[in-house]
């Protein structure tokens, strides 16, 4: 599981969960327990006691209602595709088009002139995003980019 806001999931435990799309055999889900996993959190979850139930969870989203967020939470995550990315020597590489979640980093699928170029977010290559112009500039770290 990743969350969408920069929330811990332990936060949420007690309170009611809705799969979407909704999963066959599972109306009332409710978090029970979060603890660490060796690729993120690992939840338990009402209803999902089988590998078959917690595989029909993949791909979709958990809601819970608004009003069980505490306050103060931030739902105003950075939604980067759209924005256009340069690196500082080749100039223009394209547009993100997707992100991926991965357990270490987010890795931003960017599509261009070089074709589909996948660049790890993290600090070494993530130099500034400027939201107002919708620009992001990288330093590609060597092999990022098929010259070819």
């Amino acid at each position: 599981m990743k969350p969408l806001l920069d929330l811990p999931f332990d936060v949420l435990v007690g309170k009611e969960l809705w799969a979407v799309p909704p999963i066959a055999g599972a109306s009332a889900l409710r978090l029970l327990s979060v603890r660490p996993g060796p690729k993120g959190p690992l939840l338990t979850i009402t209803g999902v006691t089988t590998t078959a139930a917690a595989r029909a969870l993949a791909g979709s989203t958990l809601l819970v209602r608004a009003g069980d967020i505490p306050e103060g939470w931030d739902d105003d995550e950075f939604d980067p595709i759209g924005f256009a990315v340069a690196d500082t020597e080749k100039g223009s590489i394209g547009t993100i088009t997707d992100v991926i979640y991965t357990g270490a980093n987010d890795v931003w699928d960017i599509s261009g002139p070089f074709g589909q170029v996948l660049i790890p977010v993290i600090d070494e290559v993530i130099l500034e995003i400027d939201e107002d112009q919708r620009l992001i500039t990288v330093a590609l770290l060597p092999g990022l980019l098929d010259e070819d």
